[in-house]
């Protein structure tokens, strides 16, 4: 809609009233919405009755008289009648002026503070049922209607004059839709909980019709004053609200309900509790401002809070009476009870429910200020929540007071009536459930705020009713089923209250916390009574049961023992005095109840309840047998009563041993021997002899006539004392003896003669078993025993059983003439070991025996000792027996007994001089185990290797042979003192020299004529040359092995090389190498006089130049990196050959650089007025110098180059004489040029002199100077034919490619007026054709890189003739042509951007060394290529020529972004190690998701593995997530980015066109293997390059070769191999570097 108004004035907002009401009735979700508001109307009115009709469309259209006249309705039309009008009527006060202008005005409510509408909405929930609704009231009407345009209008109009006046004010709601009347017995729910806080309203009646269907009567009784405690705090957290007083009133209500069971109005009744609190009002001005603007009244200054409570009995009455009502009929009171089982239906009101609930078992109802909806309180916006939070406040102090009032109730009716305590236990639960806190909802914080204000308004804990009465929560105890067995003054909630109020009990705040009953409870309720038996044991039961549960409590038993006394048939026992107990399971079935017993013994009608550890836990001892026979034992104890003296009297000596026989299995073996002490040396056992101590008396024996004889006391079986097994067992054990004394039977056998030696043996045989050890000590000791051939007596530990090997061993053996021949099995012979006899002879005896004199003992004692170490003397310890000379051994041909350590098994040491153990012993078992070594130590060979070392070599090839199985038992130590001992013979027979190992070098066949010089070389074999190899000697002469022989004499090694030609060529070798010579041989190299120096002078009278040669120190020579330096003071320096790789090696060495010696000053340069060619040489050089930088990469310019005027400017100068001084040898030069350059305040100035000749190699020298910090001659060459030369004469040296940045220079330089440089092109046009002819001529000579193709004007004084004792330096290439370079890169992609800065790596800059002069041969080509091949075999561990290969180069091609560390491996596929960038996200399923190419992509690059022989484990697969590095080659391992090939060959592959692919990486692979060999980018890289793709082109063929009768293909295949074929062609002929 377009504005109408202009922009300075205002224009009213306009209202969608329809939508608007729409929207506020979108609120009111709550059922009867209408009814509710009608309802809270009328109360506000002060109405005291209400009718509420539901008229059919029939009766709406009848005239009143015939309305009156309709019959009786029936229920069941109720339900299927549509009803057409709603009418609602009260009989309050009228509406006046004030009511009907508020009426039709939207959220204007009533002024009123103690009314309840606030918002003014109410009545406009009428339209959610009508759309014209009508309202009457003392005598005037307003009847409201919608026009098309949705905007609300009302007709305000006087009623016709009736006869009597109507006192009724009525709204009328025709329906919008007809339906049917609510259901009857919900309606009836609904205005039961509605009437029930309504202050006016006391009836209301629903008609259907004309007829009455329901009806709702409130009747209130006479209002009670409660007390309120003291204690509570009446004032609200804010001080807003103040309680008053509290009352108590009863409600009942009655409701009429049309019943279908009756047919009539069925009656029923609830009665009702409310306790109502008045409060006093006190709000600030800022808040009642606050309020007013959102409830557009002033608040009350003074409310009443109720809160209806539903008692026990009637809450009991009402539940009966619900349960009468049939399911589907209800009752109507049904949301009026209390809710005692989670408070889901109990509400707060505000005049009606609310869809808050309590939280607690009762309605609530107050001055709340609810929502617009109504349906809930606003505890959201900021000051109607202080107000509700404080009203909430009031309810939780009204709940406080009604539960201490309640309770004080239940505490009289407990006082008074001691038998009905269960009543008021109940009670008291019904009390707990209706004031158990539950979740309130829809917002939580109602239940909590009521929770904390019933808490917290008082500041003394929370009331209970306990087992004592009333008391104080701190003191009361939660209900335990143990302790109430025996707890009698302890304060206890019930078992109820406990179990079914426990969410009541869980939550209570900290100062109203109910404990559980802690031990120091019990002991102060058992202070202050006895207990019984049951009572004892449940308190003794509980107490075992907290100390197992409970580790935080830590009770005190002794407490308890000195609290709890028992109280029994004679009297009272404190528990503190008990200080034993019988286990019920042992002693306590057993003992003679009638015997004697301590009292400090607990009763065992107490004791047999729990186990022994129960009672082991009070701190009591077990009253064990031992105790009670130490007890009955004790002289007090005996004679008291001598019928309980088990040594007086025969009748309780059986007794007592009886009981012990019963329990005897069960004792422990502690518990036996105390018992046998006690009875020991008293006389206690009942024999043929009266009472007898155990040790002198025997059990019962078989008649034997020697027994008889003696005359022994025997167990008496007269006295009823039966002596079965176990009772022998257990006299057994007390001490009584089953047997007579040995030593009296062998006194008997001695004097009697009677019995022999072998009846003896076979009366111990049978009486084994009872044999004591004091027996066995006399039969052991005693000499009783003879030897064959022998009448002296032994003892049996003397002799040796009877067999043949130890006759044969001269050893006494035991005389056996039984009929059985001896066997170790035999009870004879098992009893006779048990004596003593000898099983084998002792260690020391057979080792004695070995070392007899006697030759046949001693070999039979060898061999049994060998044949029985391991199985009879296990113990044997060879270090016991270092001095006996007791092995058999052999020296020099004759036999001996030698000690260990003096011989050995291994016979190969018999030539070195050693003693071996005899032949016949050798194989004999366990030799190794009797401590006889098969070799010698290390340190015996070593000392006889250094006292005694090999005379000639055929000895020494013995020794060595002998020693090399031994080489595994030297240490590392002992390896290098024998690597430095002369134990090598070398030389002719009659001049025989000893050499150590370390000096020897095995001969190998082929070795050079020089080292054949240098070295000693030696063949002893391959076993004895092994042994050498261990000692030190090695297979072939190292660097460091040649650098050391070099340093320690370098005269003699030049003289053996064959000059200074042969030396040099020796030591660039080293220096090839030199990662692999040692540190120390470096340092020997940098400060002996081993370097070669050379020095040139000028022939005097003569051209030419005299060379000088010294070795020196790296202190004397001096490395030239500066050619123009080394023009003025070569006749005073040594300088190092002319080689980068010597000169490499020098610089490592300690060599200083020529332009580190050099102090360079000028004249005073004073400036003349420009000239014209200052200007053209500035033109010049601004145009060329860029060409010179993006040609030359050997180095990096270490200031800006300049690129404009601005940063470089042409001055000129009268002369300019330059002065140079040698710092090292105080020597000056000076001379005159033609330009100096200098770098002042971020400009380069060239100053260029007016009276020398114009010389560009000055400029050349002058600016390199600058730009690298020294004058490389190749860069100052460089330069020069960049500045001097013209266009043409600049292309054909193909510095240009006319296209990209090289085009844009000559453009510049074409722009600059560089008119000079055209003409000189056009002047000299012939001249340079005839050079470009010469230069096609002689193409097959320059087809090796080593050949120059500058074609530069060398400095007329400096000889182009290279130095003496000089490599031919490896000449630099200017770069490719555009042409050649896209014709060799359409394969790989784009080319890197000229100029890119290299990553911050260290280079590694060694050459490629290739024999100097002529055409490469094709076997050092096929040589090398093989081994930058093997180089990637080796996985970078021995490259080919250096070591590791830096990738990091200009090219995008072969240059990573950081370095490999950003690479993760992440799997293999195909034995491909698959890697990706960190930072790329999902790495885990790339696999997975780029399974398709990648597969493709290894399978291609193994095929071409095969053709270079590359093992597929040097192959990694990269992916990164930008960049344009292709591949790169790390160490020896290549890596292949799949994210070209996915971009480039994937599809191609995927449709089954390989060749495409396989000739790109292809190449991709001949690149990299090629950088094993040269890091650069430059002429060598392309030549071996080059050389490679052509090694393994026909392979490459035949992976190409189409399927055999494929005309067509075998075509594209013949193409494509001459193609590939022409491109390594033209990439081996052009020798300028190109960039990768």
């Amino acid at each position: 809609m377009q504005c109408q108004q202009s922009q300075q004035a205002y224009a009213p907002v306009t209202v969608d009233m329809r939508a608007l009401i729409d929207k506020v009735l979108a609120r009111y979700s709550g059922e009867f919405t209408v009814f509710r508001e009608l309802l809270q109307n009328s109360d506000d009115a002060g109405c005291d009755a209400a009718e509420i009709r539901f008229e059919t469309a029939v009766f709406v259209g009848l005239n009143p008289e015939a309305a009156m006249k309709t019959g009786p309705p029936m229920l069941a039309e109720l339900q299927t009648v549509n009803v057409s009008r709603w009418t609602f009527r009260n009989h309050g006060k009228p509406f006046t002026p004030q009511d009907w202008d508020r009426l039709p005005r939207i959220a204007l409510g009533n002024p009123d503070p103690r009314k309840v509408g606030a918002f003014g909405v109410g009545f406009y929930s009428l339209f959610s049922v009508t759309e014209r609704p009508c309202v009457s009231s003392g005598g005037r009407e307003m009847e409201f209607l919608w026009n098309d345009e949705n905007q609300l209008y009302y007709r305000f109009s006087g009623l016709p004059q009736t006869t009597t006046k109507d006192l009724w004010t009525t709204f009328k709601m025709p329906l919008r839709e007809d339906a049917p009347m609510p259901p009857v017995s919900e309606f009836m729910q609904f205005l039961s909980s509605s009437i029930t806080f309504m202050v006016h309203l006391k009836d209301v009646t629903v008609f259907f019709d004309n007829h009455p269907v329901g009806q709702i009567n409130k009747s209130v009784g006479q209002t009670k004053a409660i007390r309120i405690p003291t204690e509570l705090e009446r004032s609200s957290s804010q001080k807003i609200m103040f309680v008053e007083s509290v009352q108590q009133y009863p409600i009942t209500i009655k409701a009429k309900i049309m019943h279908p069971q009756y047919g009539s109005m069925h009656k029923t009744t609830l009665d009702l509790t409310v306790f109502t609190a008045d409060v006093e009002v006190t709000v600030g001005e800022k808040l009642t401002k606050e309020l007013r603007r959102c409830i557009k009244k002033d608040p009350p200054s003074r409310l009443k809070y109720s809160l209806i409570y539903t008692g026990k009995d009637e809450y009991d009455q009402s539940y009966v009476d619900e349960q009468k009502h049939p399911r589907e009929f209800p009752s109507p009171f049904r949301g009026l009870r209390a809710d005692l089982d989670g408070a889901t239906h109990t509400r707060l009101f505000i005049g009606h429910a609310t869809a808050q609930t309590t939280g607690i078992g009762g309605h609530m109802a107050s001055y709340f200020i609810p929502t617009v909806e109504r349906e809930s309180i606003d505890l959201v916006d900021r000051n109607v929540a202080i107000w509700n939070r404080e009203l909430l406040y009031v309810g939780g102090f009204l709940c406080r007071a009604v539960y201490e009032w309640e309770l004080s109730k239940i505490q009289n009716a407990w006082e008074e009536a001691a038998a009905g305590k269960q009543l008021q236990d109940q009670r008291f639960l019904h009390l707990l459930k209706f004031f158990t806190f539950h979740h309130s909802t829809p917002s939580p914080q109602v239940a909590k705020l009521l929770m904390k204000s019933f808490y917290g308004c008082s500041t003394l804990p929370l009331l209970f009713l306990s087992s004592v009465g009333v008391c104080r929560a701190p003191d009361v105890r939660a209900f335990d089923m143990e302790c109430a067995k025996f707890v009698k003054s302890l304060p206890m909630l019930s078992e109820d209250a406990t179990g079914y109020c426990e969410h009541f009990i869980t939550r209570l705040p900290d100062q109203h916390k109910i404990g559980a009953i802690t031990p120091s409870d019990v002991v102060r309720d058992l202070r202050c009574h006895n207990l019984d038996v049951e009572e004892l044991v449940a308190c003794l039961r509980w107490w075992i049961t907290i100390t197992s549960r409970r580790d935080d409590w830590n009770p005190n038993t002794d407490d308890l023992l000195d609290a709890a006394t028992l109280r029994g048939t004679c009297g009272t026992i404190r528990l503190s005095s008990i200080t034993y107990f019988i286990d019920p399971e042992a002693l306590g079935l057993h003992i003679p109840p009638n015997g004697p017993l301590p009292l400090s013994l607990i009763p065992l009608d107490i004791g047999k309840h729990f186990n022994r550890e129960g009672l082991i836990s009070f701190g009591w001892k077990e009253f064990t047998v031992a105790s009670w026979l130490q007890y009955i034992s004790h002289p007090e104890v005996m004679s008291a009563d001598e019928q309980y003296d088990f040594t007086r009297s025969t009748e309780w000596a059986s007794c007592v041993l009886i009981t012990l026989r019963r329990v005897w299995p069960r004792l422990s073996e502690d518990m036996r021997r105390e018992s046998r002490d006690v009875f020991s040396n008293k006389p206690c056992i009942p024999t043929s002899k009266a009472l007898h101590c155990p040790e002198c008396s025997y059990l019962p024996i078989v008649d034997n006539a020697l027994f008889d004889r003696l005359g022994l006391p025997i167990v008496s079986r007269d006295l009823g004392f039966e002596v079965d097994e176990d009772m022998k067992r257990f006299l057994l054990f007390i001490g009584v003896r089953k047997n007579p004394p040995v030593q009296n039977l062998l006194d008997q056998m001695l004097l009697g003669g009677d019995w022999t030696m072998f009846d003896l043996v076979d009366y111990l045989l049978r009486e084994q078993s009872s044999l004591t050890s004091e027996d066995y000590y006399i039969l052991k000791s005693s000499e009783i025993f003879c030897a064959e051939e022998e009448t002296t007596l032994y003892r049996v530990n003397e002799l040796y059983p009877p067999v043949e090997i130890f006759r044969s061993l001269g050893l006494p053996v035991i005389k056996w003439s039984r009929r059985l021949e001896w066997m170790d099995t035999l009870p004879e012979a098992q009893l006779l070991y048990d004596l003593g006899l000898n099983h084998f002879p002792p260690l020391r005896k057979i080792v004695e025996l070995c070392s007899s004199r006697h030759v046949e003992v001693q070999g039979t004692a060898f061999e049994y000792l060998c044949n029985n170490l391991q199985s009879q003397y296990p113990h044997y310890k060879p270090e016991n027996f270092r001095d006996v000379e007791f092995i058999p051994a052999e020296s020099r041909g004759r036999t001996c007994l030698r000690r260990l350590g003096e011989v050995y098994s291994g016979t190969q040491w018999k030539p070195l001089g050693f003693s071996v153990v005899q032949d016949r012993y050798l194989s004999a078992p366990l030799l190794h185990q009797l401590g006889i070594a098969q070799h010698p130590s290390s340190s015996k060979l070593l000392d006889l290797l250094e006292t005694t070392p090999p005379p000639d070599e055929e000895t020494a090839v013995h020794w060595f042979e002998a020693l090399v199985d031994h080489i595994r038992s030297f240490s590392h130590t002992d390896l290098t003192k024998l690597s430095g001992l002369p134990i090598v013979p070398t030389g002719p027979s009659n001049a025989l020299k000893l050499l150590p190992p370390t000096k020897c070098y095995l001969d190998q066949g082929a070795k050079s004529p020089l080292y054949a010089k240098l070295f000693v070389f030696v063949d002893f074999g391959p076993d004895a040359n092994y042994f050498l190899s261990i000692c030190g000697s090695k297979n072939t002469v190292s660097v460091d092995d040649v650098a050391e022989i070099l340093a320690e004499n370098p005269e003699r090694f030049c003289e053996l090389a064959g000059g200074y030609e042969g030396f040099l060529r020796e030591l660039r070798n080293l220096a090839s190498h030199s990662q692999d010579i040692s540190l120390e041989t470096l340092h020997k190299l940098s400060h002996k006089p081993a370097l070669l120096g050379i020095r040139r002078k000028k022939r005097e009278g003569k051209a030419g130049w005299d060379y000088e040669h010294r070795f020196l120190t790296s202190q004397g020579i001096t490395i030239v990196d500066d050619i123009d330096h080394y023009h003025l003071f070569s006749d005073c320096l040594f300088i190092a050959p002319r080689d980068k790789v010597l000169e490499s090696f020098y610089g490592t060495l300690g060599c200083s650089l020529l332009s580190k010696l050099v102090k360079e000053r000028w004249n005073d340069l004073r400036e003349v007025p420009a000239t014209e060619t200052s200007l053209k040489v500035q033109s010049l050089i601004l145009a060329r110098l860029p060409l010179f930088i993006q040609n030359y990469s050997d180095a990096e310019p270490i200031i800006t180059v300049p690129s404009s005027p601005d940063h470089f400017k042409v001055k000129a100068c009268k002369k300019i004489v330059v002065s140079k001084a040698l710092v090292t040898g105080n020597v000056k030069r000076t001379r005159d040029v033609w330009a100096i350059a200098r770098h002042e305040g971020g400009c380069v100035e060239l100053w260029i002199s007016k009276m020398a000749k114009r010389d560009m190699y000055d400029v050349a020298t002058s600016l390199c100077r600058l730009l690298f910090g020294s004058v490389n001659m190749d860069a100052a060459r460089h330069l020069e034919t960049i500045l001097s030369g013209d266009l043409a004469h600049l292309e054909r040296k193909g510095f240009l490619d006319w296209s990209g940045s090289s085009q844009r220079l000559i453009t510049n330089s074409y722009n600059t007026g560089d008119q000079t440089s055209q003409q000189r092109r056009h002047r000299h046009g012939a001249e340079n054709e005839a050079k470009k002819e010469r230069s096609t001529g002689s193409a097959s000579t320059t087809n090796s890189p080593q050949q120059s193709t500058l074609d530069s004007q060398p400095d007329p004084q400096l000889s182009c003739k290279r130095l003496p004792g000089t490599f031919e330096a490896t000449p630099q290439f200017p770069p490719l042509s555009h042409s050649a370079d896209s014709a060799s890169l359409k394969v790989y992609g784009t080319s890197n951007v000229v100029g890119d800065e290299p990553l911050d790596t260290v280079r590694h800059c060694a050459s490629l060394s290739r024999p100097s002069g002529g055409v490469i041969p094709l076997t050092y080509i096929r040589n090398n290529v093989d081994k930058a091949i093997k180089a990637c075999s080796s996985g970078g561990e021995n490259p080919a020529i250096h070591v590791g290969v830096n990738q990091f180069l200009s090219s995008d091609f072969c240059r990573v972004s950081a370095d490999v560390g950003r690479l993760l491996p992440i799997g293999k596929m195909k034995n491909v190690v698959v890697c990706v960038d960190e930072g790329m996200s999902n790495a885990n399923t790339f696999m997975e998701r780029m399974h398709g190419p990648l597969a493709r992509f290894v399978d291609i690059i193994t095929a071409l593995s095969k053709i270079y022989g590359i093992s597929t484990t040097n192959l990694r697969v990269f992916y990164d997530v930008s960049g344009g590095c292709i591949a790169f080659n790390c160490r020896g391992t290549i890596y292949l980015n799949l994210r070209y090939f996915e971009t480039w060959h994937n599809e191609q592959v995927k449709s089954g066109n390989r060749r495409n692919a396989e000739m790109s990486w292809f190449l991709a692979l001949a690149h990299e293997i090629a950088h094993n060999l040269t890091d650069l980018h430059n002429s060598d890289h392309e030549f071996w390059f080059s050389a490679i793709c052509e090694a393994h082109l026909i392979a490459l063929s035949k992976l190409l070769q189409p399927p055999a009768g494929t005309w067509l293909g075998s075509v594209l295949w013949l193409v494509l191999t001459i193609t590939v074929i022409l491109l390594a062609y033209i990439i081996k002929r052009v020798a300028p570097v190109t960039p990768y």
